[in-house]
């Protein structure tokens, strides 16, 4: 009798925990975490940062008719955590900010625009279209992004930067696709002052959803370090456990 009473409470714990985890979910994002106050009252930071963006900015930036890749899904905050990319990115107080691959919905450059003191944000890009999708995302926003955003049509091998125009470059989910990536970080560093910061966010060679890029389309973080090593950066961060499914990679111009 106690056998099966056991057995049945064991039961009951395990169907608790899968509704807890939802029952259609293969992979549950864990997004947020908790503390108590000292009135011992919980408070939850789930997406803070990522929250503070006004609804039809989010609705906006997942609304790329053109597009039907993550990259435009509603629920992009919930793995992508913008909030901790910025950390990364260190003050933008009146800083211009280059946003290398801004397309296909000009994620990182609206809500850095948004939500910083960054005085301006150059979104570069290969695709017109994209940057059209985002020149309609800052006319229909005008109030939350203020006019920082400046779009840039750029070419494979070429970021269209100017000479120190930015203080701060962030390459996300697109290094890879560039073919010469030495060459062209090479490059990128006449286009940053003397301790310009370069961001670099790449998805990790470890098992992940496969609505993310093929292991065929991501580099592993040790290759990507040596990249940026070689290219004459000084790499000061290389951060492997912030993000779930993505790496970052901080580097100074010397």
């Amino acid at each position: 009798m106690n056998n099966c009473y056991y057995l049945i409470l064991l039961i009951c714990l395990f169907l608790s925990c899968e509704n807890e985890l939802g029952n259609s979910t293969k992979y549950p994002i864990k997004q947020s975490h908790s503390h108590q106050h000292h009135d011992g009252t919980e408070h939850d930071h789930k997406h803070e940062k990522a929250s503070e963006i006004k609804r039809s900015l989010k609705e906006t930036l997942a609304g790329n008719p053109n597009d039907k890749s993550i990259y435009s899904s509603k629920n992009r905050s919930d793995w992508q955590r913008p909030d901790l990319v910025i950390n990364h990115l260190g003050s933008l107080n009146g800083k211009v900010l280059a946003d290398i691959g801004a397309g296909p919905a000009g994620y990182f450059s609206a809500i850095i625009a948004s939500e910083t003191n960054v005085e301006k944000v150059i979104a570069l890009d290969i695709d017109q279209g994209s940057l059209d999708f985002i020149n309609k995302l800052v006319r229909e926003n005008p109030s939350q992004l203020g006019g920082k955003i400046e779009t840039r049509l750029a070419e494979p091998q070429n970021s269209k930067l100017n000479d120190k125009e930015a203080d701060v470059i962030l390459i996300s989910n697109t290094l890879t696709y560039i073919e010469d990536k030495i060459s062209y970080l090479t490059k990128l560093k006449a286009s940053m002052p003397t301790g310009g910061r370069l961001v670099i966010v790449d998805y990790k060679m470890k098992e992940i959803p496969n609505m993310f890029p093929p292991s065929s389309e991501r580099i592993p973080l040790y290759e990507m370090e040596q990249i940026v090593d070689n290219s004459g950066f000084k790499r000061i961060v290389s951060d492997d456990l912030t993000l779930q499914f993505q790496y970052v990679i901080v580097a100074l111009n010397p």
